[in-house]
């Protein structure tokens, strides 16, 4: 359906990489895994949301943009400055980006510009905005939320309701949730300015949990804060998990399980060939032991074999969902960063 689209993306950003990349690394191993990288955002039709970005932000000057998700696995952002994250300094391949959608916050510039600028540009898709709709009890509610579907011109389908909204400016269509599957969603936001005194990585804990981590785990380096902020957005990677291991102290800071990566890291020292780690990682990211218990067995067989402690074994099976560390990288840069901050 955006074939068309990701073509020209294709041939401009291969153009671009090839401009930008030997100005910050000359390794050729590298450069291919930003060729990679580029076809499999091509084959999940991401990649010309990517070029528009890559635009908007050349027109801009001011404008960063912040990521949520493992698209800041993804070398190729770095290397075209639209992402601030470095996934080779912080350990993330990019095999294990798994997003659907792309997620980003505007910084420094409202987010309709963005808006506004893919309107001018889509000769080939329209821009709408979605509700999400959510039934409550006693009524049923509208959410607003910032999500976008491209629908490429031509294929557009009648039985869609657009109606424009209370501007008259952008059509919108009801709970866009309907139609995401059909068409390309993107999530736009703005990130605010943090107002304090200093630079401080506690800012990064927005929430009680978080807060409560930070008083048990006592973080030191960035890579700590990576950890805390990765493990609040996990279902039973703490609690109900190694929260008792560590009060026992049969685990620490160091060797605590909080990412996808960690998992990954984990299976590759044991010397589990990578596509096999890759797999039961993502096995084990998504909660699915219980409902593929066969399968699940078959990987603790794998572990055992290469010699995986039944402390780590067990601690797999009980998580439910486990996320990437790069949005929690991307959290900590973001509060580190001096142009946020109004002294």
């Amino acid at each position: 359906m955006y074939e068309y689209l990701n073509n020209v993306a294709k041939e401009y950003l291969t153009k671009e990489l090839r401009r930008n990349f030997f100005k910050k690394f000359d390794l050729k191993d590298l450069f291919r895994r930003c060729e990679k990288e580029m076809d499999i955002l091509y084959e999940r039709d991401l990649l010309f949301i990517v070029e528009h970005l890559y635009k908007f932000k050349k027109e801009n000057k001011n404008v960063k943009y912040h990521f949520r998700g493992t698209i800041n696995n993804l070398l190729l952002l770095y290397v075209l400055d639209i992402s601030y994250v470095n996934p080779l300094e912080y350990n993330l391949p990019y095999e294990l980006f798994n997003d659907k959608a792309i997620n980003v916050d505007i910084i420094n510039e409202p987010s309709i510009l963005f808006i506004n600028y893919l309107n001018k540009q889509a000769d080939n898709f329209k821009v709408v905005h979605g509700n999400f709709i959510k039934e409550d009890i006693r009524e049923v509610n509208k959410f607003l939320e910032n999500h976008y579907l491209l629908l490429p011109c031509g294929y557009l389908d009648n039985s869609m309701l657009l109606k424009f909204d209370d501007l008259d400016t952008l059509e919108t269509i009801d709970d866009y949730r309907n139609y995401k599957d059909k068409y390309m969603t993107i999530k736009i936001d703005e990130k605010d300015i943090i107002r304090c005194d200093n630079v401080c990585l506690d800012n990064v804990f927005t929430n009680d949990f978080e807060r409560e981590m930070s008083k048990i785990l006592k973080p030191k380096t960035i890579n700590d804060y990576i950890k805390i902020k990765s493990m609040a957005h996990g279902t039973d990677v703490w609690k109900n998990n190694q929260d008792k291991l560590f009060k026992e102290k049969k685990i620490n800071l160091d060797n605590l399980i909080a990412t996808r990566e960690d998992i990954l890291e984990y299976l590759l020292n044991h010397k589990i060939e990578k596509n096999i780690a890759l797999e039961i990682t993502m096995f084990i990211s998504l909660g699915k032991m219980k409902k593929e218990p066969n399968k699940w067995n078959e990987y603790v067989e794998v572990m055992k074999i290469y010699n995986c402690e039944d402390l780590f074994i067990e601690i797999f099976s009980k998580i439910l969902f486990i996320s990437s560390k790069g949005q929690a990288v991307s959290e900590c840069l973001y509060v580190l960063d001096n142009d946020n901050y109004y002294i």
